[in-house]
């Protein structure tokens, strides 16, 4: 009895602590780029997975991006967009206009490299 409360005990802070500390700032899981923020947010879609996206983040990455002009819009011929255009930009939308500010990347290698290539 005595050895459960000795690991309760430290277990319900760590809960406790986890859950204040995802309360200070925002979070939502992206489909995209492993869920990492700072390769969605710069880069956007995968080009491995979406070799045509219609639309791509610009500086400074806080929410301002542009429409491809091989898509429909801006190109009354162009492409259409995919379910992942339309979802991957809703997303964009939504998460990185969350950025107090657009960082540089201090890590070593690229950004997409690091843990693996995503």
């Amino acid at each position: 009895m005595k050895r459960s409360i000795k690991f309760a005990i430290p277990l319900s802070l760590l809960v406790l602590f986890d859950l204040s500390a995802q309360s200070s700032g925002y979070y939502q899981r992206l489909f995209y780029r492993m869920d990492d923020p700072f390769v969605f947010c710069t880069q956007g879609q995968d080009i491995r997975r979406n070799p045509a996206p219609c639309w791509k983040p610009i500086p400074p990455f806080t929410g301002a991006y542009t429409l491809m002009p091989y898509c429909d819009p801006p190109n009354p011929y162009g492409k259409p967009w995919t379910k992942d255009d339309t979802l991957s930009l809703a997303q964009y939308k939504t998460v990185c206009p969350k950025a107090i500010s657009s960082g540089r990347w201090e890590g070593s290698g690229r950004p997409e490299y690091t843990p693996i290539h995503h």
